[in-house]
């Protein structure tokens, strides 16, 4: 028999490491119908009949970015006989929320705690027999990166599948919520099966994707019953059905894990965080950095001191094109006997045309090459954060910063970056004002600008 299996995971849980071991060459890359996100699927290595999908990261069911929006689609319309879920050891709190959400499903689930090695490293002890006892599911403990423990996960997926093994209903709502989710499920005549008990719970969440499928009247009858329970869940029924889940699971890894370290340690990346997003400082602390960035891309002397690798690399890069490279094509097509408008063409048109562009790109590559570094770094989703209460004023999230900023390299990959934002509201706006972000296209102009009318100015001032 065929046998479907999907793999799903918050996104960096080493998700598709887990896949490319699993499948090796035997897999292929397109798009998921109608969006440009990778679809990525694949025929098990150990078993030609097991297909594996790699469905997008994603931090819940709760679905918001288009990628969020594919996993839960497949999972609960599509029905893959088995969902194996990846669940990052070292992070095990944070990642075991998607693995209640999935188990909500009733879909068969096989858990795979994925990073042991480094949970080992930190002297911290997972009890995967007791986790599988707790949840009702097999769990698995793999390090996807070595290929440790995979043929005991496949074995496991395989077996479930087969069975068609369905997660027990665990307890983890209290009285009101179950009684709302109850009280949806006899609305929900027309649906049947393992969906009816996981549309209810969406439905007391206020899903908007599910409330979407219900008629007028079963829409009247389900406001009423989640209006009653938000009076007795603060008004919120969503955070509160968010807040039973994590209690659940603390209970869950109170009994199955245990860490070498007691209570929070903090780490370097807290400390840094204490300073970054600190209230008063993070806004000048962000000005100084980006004039810093300027000044290294655009500045003949950097920290007035030394000098400015933008500039200098465009003085080698334009000595070398007006000098040894020209002299030696325009020798060339002198001796060669060619005619004077031939040369003209070549030397005052192609070659000193495209001297004029190509005398930009060093700077627009510092510049690209400084906003990768702080990318990876990790200061953009720290400025991100910084923003966020800004942006909110303008309709937009902390998250459009990124994109935005982007468009100071290139409004192209910055427009492509937009489809991470969570609404569709924040992805619309940030493409529409995208275009006005200085990008390197821009850059040319700015230089001739400042150049021309400030000789004796502070050009990097000017540009910032």
């Amino acid at each position: 028999m065929s046998i479907k299996i999907a793999l799903a995971g918050n996104p960096n849980c080493g998700k598709t490491t887990l896949f490319n071991e699993l499948t090796g060459a035997k897999q292929h890359v397109g798009n998921w119908p109608g969006v440009t996100v990778d679809k990525k699927e694949g025929v098990y290595k150990g078993n030609k009949e097991v297909t594996i999908l790699d469905l997008p990261g994603t931090y819940s069911l709760s679905p918001y970015s288009a990628e969020e929006i594919i996993a839960r689609d497949y999972i609960v319309k599509e029905k893959p006989d088995v969902v194996i879920n990846i669940v990052d050891g070292t992070s095990i709190e944070r990642n075991l929320y998607l693995t209640l959400q999935i188990m909500e499903t009733q879909i068969p689930v096989v858990v795979a705690v994925n990073m042991m090695d480094e949970v080992e490293a930190r002297g911290d002890q997972i009890d995967c027999t007791q986790l599988s006892r707790l949840f009702g599911v097999p769990v698995v403990p793999i390090v996807a990166r070595s290929n440790k423990g995979l043929k005991e996960l496949m074995t496991a997926a395989v077996d479930t599948a087969k069975k068609k093994t369905r997660p027990n209903k665990l307890n983890v709502f209290d009285k009101n919520i179950s009684d709302a989710i109850a009280g949806v499920e006899e609305i929900l005549t027309d649906v049947e099966g393992e969906e009816l008990s996981w549309r209810a719970i969406k439905l007391v969440e206020g899903d908007e994707i599910v409330g979407k499928t219900l008629s007028g009247d079963q829409k009247v009858k389900v406001d009423a019953i989640v209006a009653e329970a938000a009076k007795h869940a603060d008004g919120d029924t969503e955070a509160r059905i968010a807040d039973l889940r994590y209690i659940f699971i603390a209970d869950i890894v109170k009994h199955a894990v245990k860490k070498k370290a007691k209570g929070h340690v903090e780490t370097k990346s807290d400390k840094i965080d204490k300073i970054l997003t600190n209230r008063i400082l993070a806004l000048p602390i962000f000005a100084a950095i980006m004039y810093l960035m300027f000044s290294i891309t655009f500045s003949e002397t950097f920290l007035w001191v030394i000098p400015g690798p933008g500039v200098w690399l465009q003085t080698v890069v334009c000595d070398f094109w007006d000098g040894p490279l020209t002299d030696a094509i325009m020798g060339f097509l002198t001796n060669a006997g060619a005619s004077e408008w031939a040369l003209s063409l070549v030397g005052d048109g192609i070659l000193a045309g495209l001297g004029g562009v190509i005398s930009f790109l060093p700077q627009i590559l510092i510049l690209f090459l400084l906003m990768s570094f702080l990318e990876d770094s990790g200061y953009m989703a720290r400025v991100a954060f910084v923003m966020d209460k800004l942006f909110r004023k303008f309709g937009l999230s902390g998250k459009s910063f990124i994109p935005l900023l982007m468009g100071f390299g290139c409004s192209v990959p910055a427009m492509m970056a937009t489809r991470t934002l969570e609404s569709e509201k924040d992805r619309r706006m940030t493409l529409m004002i995208t275009p006005f972000m200085s990008c390197g296209a821009k850059l040319p102009i700015y230089l001739m600008f400042a150049a021309s009318l400030f000789p004796n100015g502070n050009r990097t001032l000017i540009l910032f």
